[in-house]
């Protein structure tokens, strides 16, 4: 299966979102939209939204679901763990000077992960990767070996730790689990340029 997978730089934070798609289908699906609505429509243009995919629920990964559920019907899914943070400032940290749209809030009524994950063609096995937040995933689409880290795994770096759910322990143990997949997988996180498992694995003593 061939991807195409298109990068949107959002919002003073210049969060990453990704408009991901199998090649020759007519739908999409958005991942962590953050806060550049214009953007986002351009980047999925005519294609059908499908779905819009979120890691976890800080401000700068989800301002953009609001307008775009509301525009297109597309379903929005958030770990369980994170659902209350869609809505609450306190939780997800959300700046008034730092964002042009609306929280998106408990309107969206979000969909929880399971496992897995089948929309517009493509398969994501659901990685849950406390630490950042109490319920982060990464999305992994296996068969073509690119893993969605939103703010777990970054390029030479790891999510905080001190905002709302952060954990130490968990992200250490997440990391473990991260560094058993292979070392070639492409590795699309939440801010910064790509990198690999094994580049990742080998800055770490684990």
């Amino acid at each position: 299966m061939s991807l195409e997978i298109t990068r949107v730089l959002c919002g003073m934070i210049r969060e990453n979102a990704y408009v991901v798609s199998v090649a020759g289908r007519r739908d999409c699906a958005v991942i962590d939209p953050g806060d550049d609505f214009p953007a986002l429509k351009r980047a999925v243009g005519e294609r059908q939204l499908g779905a819009i995919l979120l890691t976890h629920g800080h401000f700068d990964h989800i301002l953009g679901a609001g307008p775009l559920a509301r525009e297109t019907g597309a379903p929005v899914y958030v770990a369980a763990e994170d659902a209350e943070m869609l809505g609450d400032a306190r939780l997800n940290g959300y700046a008034h000077l730092m964002g042009v749209h609306e929280m998106p809030g408990p309107a969206l009524q979000p969909r929880a992960y399971g496992e897995r994950l089948s929309v517009c063609g493509m398969t994501f096995d659901i990685l849950r990767t406390p630490g950042h937040s109490k319920g982060s995933v990464c999305l992994y689409l296996a068969g073509e070996g690119v893993l969605f880290s939103g703010d777990t795994l970054f390029c030479a770096g790891y999510g905080r730790l001190d905002l709302h759910g952060g954990d130490a322990g968990a992200m250490l143990q997440s990391l473990k689990a991260l560094f058993e997949l292979p070392g070639g997988v492409k590795v699309l996180s939440g801010h910064g340029e790509a990198t690999t498992i094994g580049e990742e694995r080998a800055r770490y003593r684990l």
